[in-house]
């Protein structure tokens, strides 16, 4: 999947992937996600106004959910990290995304 962004918002915001892994304590709490993923909808809107979420994915494998967001910096990107730790996801790694198109441009500036 390829997400295409405006010039405009290439040019201001960066894409960034957050990986993350629930911190079950009890099977029950797995029933809790749509509530805990409408949480994180609400205090992303609220707390970091710049920030847009883009997609996210149940991940199988070694985490358990994938977020794609748009954010002026790497603070905000802290503080969409931190927002989703304390809505009781056990740790989080966030990657910086480049589009491709992007990517390619640079590789033709060398």
């Amino acid at each position: 999947m390829t997400l295409m962004r405006s010039k405009e918002e290439v040019n201001i915001m960066a894409t960034f992937i957050m990986l993350s892994k629930f911190s079950l304590r009890n099977v029950g709490e797995i029933k809790s996600l749509a509530d805990i993923d409408e949480a994180l909808d609400r205090r992303i809107r609220e707390e970091c106004p710049r920030v847009k979420r883009l997609a996210s994915y149940a991940l199988l494998g070694e985490y358990d959910f994938l977020n794609i967001f748009d954010a002026p910096d790497a603070t905000a990107a802290a503080k969409v990290a931190l927002i989703i730790q304390s809505l009781g996801m056990g740790s989080t790694q966030t990657l910086t995304g480049i589009p491709f198109q992007e990517f390619r441009n640079l590789v033709e500036e060398i």
